[in-house]
């Protein structure tokens, strides 16, 4: 038998630590930043950057170090690294800021996005109907983040089943119509997990189950309101109960002014009023704050002949003086002005001279801080952003 004796020298070998300068810049000055900005980095760290426009520009490029289109983008140390973030006025009439690449489940792709929401700090969310997920886009972003779900669709605390509709409180945390799971599911700011809010005990009609959610709205007071296919109304769940109270609809489907038919969409004023798109009845129904039922705003049979037929699909509630409303089967978004009554169709397909810019089943608004209107395009996989006029 051979021993064999490693030997140790008397001084051990020193493992010397890099570290690198990661330097950063915008253009023009001052009108965006990079997260994260500055700072020193161990050898062979990669680290992923975004680029933040400020409202009213658009991240164009990365130059320096990196040139690239994609935003973020993962940068590697090897050395000192400067780097210049290049924005441009945004000077679009109709832009994809969310998917648009053909339905699929990369982090750049949608698979019919039913619901978005902007959070207090301008990002927005799309719930990524068929890849059972909620994704994060910046502004400017290439990519979204998963937030929510992305784990297979399934019934677990980090799973979501279809998700419909989503709504996002004052403390930035997420609220999901679970809609094949026949709950709504509250994501804390940045958690990993969702909780049960509302429903989670099967699919039902009783006070404590929900069927089919799809619309949801959040209050200033936490209360959830939420939409039900299955149940052709809308209930309201304060914060911690356990049953729902019936709010909108609830007898049976139907066209009269106590009920409704498949509502896909729901928003509620600071006083507590309850606006909702009757899918089915082609028409918004307005339900003050204790009402057994509902007043017609708009129906189909306030538009010309050959556009009665309206899927309203999706409404959104704008500084409590105007309604932006999706119309699905007309491919279109009406805005009604709460105080003067009167409605007006503010962009359609006619609106865009570019075939690749119109719209597909639109299923939700959202308005951004300057005014533009984001749209939930399903059936193009994406969410586009439109300057409208409104005069």
């Amino acid at each position: 038998m051979v021993l064999f004796i490693i030997g140790c020298t008397n001084q051990d070998d020193t493992i010397k630590t890099y570290s690198y300068e990661l330097k950063t810049e915008t253009w023009p000055d001052g009108i965006g930043k990079i997260i994260p900005s500055q700072g020193e980095y161990n050898a062979l760290t990669i680290k992923s950057i975004y680029a933040r426009p400020e409202p009213g520009w658009v991240f164009d490029r990365w130059e320096g170090a990196i040139s690239s289109k994609e935003n973020p983008t993962s940068v590697s140390f090897y050395d000192d690294l400067a780097i210049r973030a290049v924005f441009v006025k945004d000077t679009f009439k109709v832009r994809t800021v969310a998917g648009g690449r053909g339905k699929g489940s990369d982090l750049n792709q949608l698979f019919y996005p039913t619901g978005i929401a902007l959070d207090p700090a301008g990002d927005l969310y799309v719930s990524d109907m068929y890849n059972h997920r909620i994704q994060k886009w910046k502004p400017g972003a290439t990519v979204g983040i998963t937030v929510a779900g992305g784990d297979g669709y399934g019934y677990g605390p980090t799973q979501l089943d279809e998700p419909g509709k989503i709504d996002i409180d004052t403390q930035g945390n997420l609220y999901i119509s679970d809609t094949g799971n026949h709950r709504v599911q509250k994501w804390e700011h940045g958690g990993l997990s969702g909780t049960t809010v509302a429903g989670g005990n099967g699919m039902g009609n009783e006070t404590n189950q929900l069927n089919r959610p799809f619309g949801i709205a959040v209050d200033n007071s936490g209360n959830v309101y939420i939409s039900e296919l299955g149940n052709h109304r809308v209930t309201k769940w304060e914060p911690g109960a356990e049953n729902g109270i019936v709010v909108a609809g609830g007898n049976g489907e139907g066209g009269d002014p106590n009920q409704l038919a498949f509502p896909l969409g729901i928003a509620v004023d600071y006083y507590g009023n309850l606006y909702v798109a009757d899918t089915y009845n082609h028409r918004i129904q307005l339900w003050e704050k204790g009402a057994e039922k509902g007043i017609t705003l708009v129906s189909g049979k306030d538009f010309k002949t050959d556009s009665q037929i309206n899927y309203f699909s999706g409404i959104s509630l704008v500084n409590n003086s105007h309604l932006y409303i999706t119309d699905y089967q007309q491919k279109r978004i009406v805005e009604y002005d709460l105080n003067s009554k009167s409605f007006q169709i503010i962009t359609t397909n006619d609106s865009t001279l570019d075939d690749d810019d119109k719209l597909s089943q639109p299923y939700q608004t959202a308005v951004d801080v300057l005014g533009d209107i984001i749209i939930a395009d399903a059936k193009n996989n994406r969410i586009q952003k439109r300057k409208v006029n409104t005069e």
